[in-house]
């Protein structure tokens, strides 16, 4: 009763800021809409990937497969990101032309995420700049890259782009039909129209599938391909040795299952689906910035369930490099994107850029 009372008390307390940021966030929507605002176009093929709520929907290992995907196809490729927390500012270069690269090799001056693209596609250019106009102007103009390829910039409106993919986890569809700080939408939900094609990922899990195709088709009617995806952990890598195992070869390990990113059960779940055991589980905030003392208590809560490694993301995994490992192997989960509608995306894909 006392739970249900403080949670009344708090959204009451919360109910007018959320709505002034709402408005807000609907004006800045509006003001692109009617060209109030308008949008700055690049000399190439701009290809964009985000979603409309908060955590993991597995954007970033979306952009791998289509950065890597379309590079196969012989184009000239380059990914831009803004690097979310990462402590430097200003543009840095990961892949690129030695004299442009800042080469500290820490996730702290590149962001987690572009520095475990970087490191998964060593022959891909990756830009870390929150203003991607500027990251794509120099990569179109010193690498010659003709496809853009943005990470989480669903709501970046201020650059155009010829390709809009909505992500939608099938975990988590509709954030609770709610703005932030209530639920976990980034935007309002009509957002949905603005995208070109739509990706449910992590589909191989249970979820409303007819109430989210009635709400893709309230927003977009017919126009908007649907596909279907998920993910699958194929490898595993020893942090200490960086030896890459099938991910057979763990299965029937008891592990504990430690990481920082948006949607932990769902990784969680990807450990089971691969035939291996949790015995326990260490969920920390999303982009974590990991201290030994984390890495300490792990070591001990593994040594004490008896577990046979430590398991966590390759995202997670640049977090936690520079510190002392203790007598319990860790090893970082490689996920493979998988999808029955993989022509049909690959197709989409080469249009946009042909």
């Amino acid at each position: 009763m006392m739970v249900e009372k403080h949670e009344k008390l708090k959204r009451a307390l919360l109910w007018l800021p959320a709505k002034v940021y709402e408005l807000a966030v609907r004006l800045r929507v509006a003001a692109y809409e009617t060209d109030y605002l308008k949008q700055k176009k690049l000399d190439a093929t701009v290809i964009s990937v985000g979603n409309l709520t908060l955590g993991g929907a597995g954007k970033t290992p979306m952009v791998g497969y289509i950065a890597r995907y379309l590079k196969s196809e012989g184009h000239s490729v380059a990914i831009l990101t803004r690097g979310y927390a990462r402590d430097s500012s200003g543009m840095r270069v990961l892949n690129g032309p030695p004299a442009d690269c800042v080469a500290t090799g820490s996730y702290r001056e590149f962001g987690d995420e572009p520095l475990m693209l970087a490191r998964s596609l060593s022959d891909i250019p990756i830009i870390v700049n929150k203003r991607r106009f500027d990251a794509g102007r120099w990569a179109a103009d010193r690498l010659g890259s003709d496809v853009l390829v943005l990470d989480d910039a669903y709501q970046h409106l201020a650059l155009a782009r010829d390709l809009n993919i909505l992500l939608i986890d099938a975990t988590d569809p509709l954030g609770g039909f709610e703005m932030l700080p209530f639920g976990r939408l980034r935007e309002p939900l009509y957002g949905i129209k603005r995208a070109d094609a739509i990706i449910i990922t992590r589909a191989d899990r249970p979820f409303d599938q007819g109430q989210t195709q009635a709400i893709i088709k309230y927003y977009c009617g017919d126009r908007v391909p649907v596909m279907y995806s998920y993910s699958t952990i194929t490898k595993l890598r020893h942090l200490a040795t960086d030896e890459v195992y099938d991910a057979e070869s763990l299965a029937g390990w008891n592990v504990v299952v430690a990481c920082g990113i948006g949607n932990p059960q769902a990784f969680a779940e990807d450990i089971l689906q691969a035939g291996i055991n949790i015995v326990s589980e260490s969920f920390f905030a999303d982009h974590h910035a990991f201290k030994q003392e984390d890495l300490d208590r792990l070591t001990r809560d593994a040594r004490d369930a008896g577990a046979d490694a430590i398991v966590t993301t390759e995202k997670d995994a640049v977090r936690l490099e520079g510190l002392t490992h203790g007598d319990v192997p860790i090893y970082a989960a490689q996920l493979e994107i998988q999808s029955d509608d993989e022509v049909r995306l690959k197709s989409l894909l080469l249009r946009t850029v042909s």
